[in-house]
């Protein structure tokens, strides 16, 4: 035996530096080659040290590979069937379920030959599973994962899943406690999660009339999301990864129809939990899932979003120090779909610290370099502007107004001309194709955030509560107050966001640009209502009648864009009102005088 390891391990070299003299010499003589193969084929089993046999297989692989010959493989096949058949315990099949695996590794057209011809080897891969041994689990999950990657083994395995293989499977992963089985089961896994008819299987919807009408049958608890969720419990951050990649991939098919299981089975607490590393892999799968889990309202029911916002901030905090676009742009995504999306009746920030939070990295976000990151971010401040994310008292409106004065400031400092010096340095914006359209995106992103902010204190006029901050020392004043942050929205009108628009529409005009900031100056009439006929002076004085007219006649013309027409309308309608009122006013007091 020792003989025959130092001749394999002379002919690996050869193989390794010198193939083609090698295969030269072989490839004419067939029984030559098949005698060769047979041979290594057997001492693949007569050898116990793992070392040598990861070097006969290895041997044996580029062999075939070098001599490229279906007849070659097809013995091999051949000797593994005979080999399965007559071993007396699944231990001694060990070696050739590594060769099968290795062999479905180097050779496409390996896994479609096995599963066309030799489609009786995959019973006796089943009875792999069903052994008390995890490295031979370990090597079944392997090949089983090789042939469910081919489109053929797909099509031709897909009833021998369904009756055989998928109970078998789920209780092989879900009892795990090896590593390399752990992993070998998710490659698994990950393979029959692109098919929907697997997912199906493995999510077991595949119900009656009668179970779909039992409200106790949807909240049952499924085994792969409990499987998957104690994955998540491991302190493997690979395998953690990897359950979430999966639970990522189950919902893609269907959030609305795959959600509720993980939810009942309690998968996003620990998701959210998992936020807490600095795996960037791991971050984005997790980001992913949740994203997914957003689009079904039980996960915002079931208060998953009010126990793990706090975790989401914080890791939008350390997101922020990677270098890694794609994940900002992700948590961010996440972050403003959960405030859109939040129920109005169950308040997302339960601790005023967190809110903080929120507003701080919003600050940190909206000054980043990266203009995709920054429209990502002013999103979710158009998001977090809601009466019932604010409304816990004090109402930070110090912090807030600072936000908003720098978006409106980010976005003032994005001209055509600057955009093109001040963000090519950055990496990740030197091949932005677009820029002009993320320009006008962001610019009605901003309008957006400032609409918001407008409606909010329109809002808070009719709460008491929020008119100032009650934690104020006696005999004190706060600028923290409603009063102060209202006449803050309308100066910064004034000074920054109509001069802003007014930029844009030199360069272009956009009719849902034009519909937000028409919306926003009709509702800035009712958030300082003392001074609305001062500012309605301003914009009449400012042709700001002449361009609604203008607006209504080049985008509303023949029922279009009724949207922009309808606020037109009432913009024209408020602002005219409100000179009359002036005009009375004054007329009034000239009378009395």
């Amino acid at each position: 035996l020792v003989r025959k390891k130092h001749v394999v391990s002379r002919l690996h070299d050869a193989l390794a530096w010198q193939a083609l003299p090698v295969v030269q010499l072989l490839a004419p003589d067939e029984r030559v080659c098949l005698h060769l193969i047979g041979t290594l084929f057997e001492l693949l089993h007569t050898v116990e040290d793992s070392r040598a046999l990861d070097l006969f297989v290895e041997v044996l692989v580029r062999l075939v590979v070098e001599l490229k010959s279906e007849q070659y493989l097809r013995c091999i096949l051949d000797e593994s069937q005979k080999e399965l058949c007559k071993a007396t315990t699944m231990r001694g099949s060990l070696p050739t379920l590594i060769l099968l695996g290795k062999l479905a590794d180097a050779i496409p057209g390996f896994v479609d030959l096995l599963v066309v011809e030799h489609s009786n080897l995959v019973d006796h891969l089943l009875m792999g599973l069903t052994y008390p041994n995890e490295g031979i689990k370990a090597a079944v999950c392997y090949v089983y994962g090789k042939l469910y990657s081919s489109p053929v083994g797909t099509e031709r395995l897909s009833a021998h899943f369904e009756e055989r293989l998928c109970d078998t499977f789920l209780s092989t992963l879900g009892r795990a406690q090896t590593r390399e089985l752990q992993v070998n089961c998710l490659g698994l896994l990950k393979e029959l999660l692109k098919t929907d008819h697997f997912v199906s299987i493995l999510m077991d919807n595949s119900r009656s009339e009668e179970e779909s009408e039992n409200p106790d049958f949807s909240e049952r608890e499924n085994p792969l999301p409990l499987v998957l969720k104690k994955l998540l419990l491991t302190r493997d951050e690979m395998l953690q990864a990897a359950s979430s990649h999966c639970v990522a991939a189950v919902l893609v098919h269907s959030p609305s129809r795959y959600a509720p299981a993980f939810i009942h089975a309690d998968v996003p607490e620990f998701l959210f939990e998992r936020l807490s590393c600095n795996s960037e892999i791991l971050i984005w799968s997790v980001y992913c899932c949740l994203l997914l889990l957003t689009e079904e309202r039980l996960f915002f029911s079931k208060c998953h979003t009010v126990y793990g916002i706090e975790s989401l901030v914080r890791s939008l905090h350390v997101v922020l120090q990677m270098n890694n676009v794609e994940l900002q742009k992700q948590g961010l995504l996440l972050f403003t779909e959960i405030l859109k999306r939040q129920p109005v009746e169950i308040k997302l920030f339960t601790n005023r610290g967190v809110c903080m939070e929120a507003i701080d990295v919003l600050m940190e976000t909206v000054n980043y370099p990266v203009l995709e990151v920054v429209v990502e971010a002013v999103r979710a401040v158009a998001a977090l502007l809601r009466k019932d994310h604010l409304s816990s008292p004090p109402v930070p409106y110090e912090e807030l107004q600072k936000l908003l004065e720098a978006v409106l400031k980010r976005c003032a400092d994005i001209s055509p001309s600057q955009s093109s010096k001040s963000h090519s340095s950055h990496p990740a914006n030197r091949n932005l194709s677009r820029v002009p359209q993320r320009q006008g995106q962001f610019l009605l992103n901003t309008l957006e955030s400032f609409r918001n902010a407008c409606r909010l204190a329109v809002e808070f006029q009719s709460d008491p509560m929020a008119q100032e901050n009650a934690f104020t020392a006696p005999n004190s004043e706060s600028k923290d107050t409603l009063s102060n942050f209202s006449e803050f929205l309308l100066r910064i009108c004034d000074s920054l966001c109509i001069p802003m628009v007014m930029s844009y529409l030199q360069r272009a005009v956009s009719p849902s640009v034009m519909e937000v900031f028409m919306s926003t100056l009709n509702t800035l009439f009712r958030v300082v209502p003392n001074m609305r006929n001062k500012f309605s002076k301003k914009l009449a004085s400012s042709s700001f009648i002449q361009l609604t007219l203008e607006l209504k006649a080049r985008f509303c013309s023949v029922q279009r864009n009724p949207a922009l027409n309808q606020v037109c309308s009432s913009f024209l309608c408020s602002l005219c009102l409100n000179l009359y009122s002036a005009t009375e006013k004054e007329r009034t007091s000239s009378q009395e005088g």
